[in-house]
């Protein structure tokens, strides 16, 4: 498996850990448990991985940066006006807004639905799994990039969410 996604995600970490504050190793191990899910399913051309390490960084992002449970929006512009590559925009916003798509992803990169089933796997603690990745897969990856408090971390998020914007409390979710 490739590094560099991992190296990319880790600058950026070490660049704004102030705004994740104790939360840190908490979406640091998601982050990073992401990557590794996508790519023991489709692998992380070495052309895309500064791409996708920088959307793996940030496809959730917003929720600390912009103090927001409706993140996406925030998380892509600041994924797209992170990237040193600004041909790769269209990549890092499917991989980042499709990434709580309840339907497969309907952009032509694989990396883009392999990023949707990692995050679902993750956020399931590998209840649902992604196909061809054995749940042994995802332990090592778990016991690699800890949990750290993850789950009540969403649930503590999506409270803050439901008192936000109570008419919609999953504004992330798409069909």
């Amino acid at each position: 498996m490739s590094s560099r996604a991992h190296e990319v995600a880790d600058a950026l970490f070490d660049r704004h850990a102030a705004v994740f504050g104790a939360d840190l190793p908490v979406y640091r191990g998601h982050v990073h448990r992401v990557i590794g899910l996508v790519e023991h399913q489709v692998g992380v051309p070495a052309a895309a991985a500064d791409a996708f390490g920088t959307a793996a960084f940030f496809h959730d992002a917003g929720i600390w940066f912009d103090h927001t449970w409706d993140y996406l929006p925030p998380s892509t512009r600041r994924a797209v006006d992170a990237l040193a590559d600004p041909t790769q925009a269209d990549l890092v916003t499917a991989l980042i807004g499709e990434h709580h798509r309840l339907r497969p992803a309907r952009h032509p990169d694989p990396l883009v639905e392999a990023m949707r089933r990692a995050d679902l796997t993750d956020i399931t603690a590998g209840l649902v799994g992604c196909p061809g990745v054995p749940r042994s897969a995802f332990r090592a990856l778990a016991a690699e990039y800890p949990d750290a408090g993850f789950r009540p971390m969403l649930l503590r998020a999506f409270g803050r969410g439901l008192r936000e914007a109570p008419w919609r409390p999953a504004p992330m979710l798409k069909l």
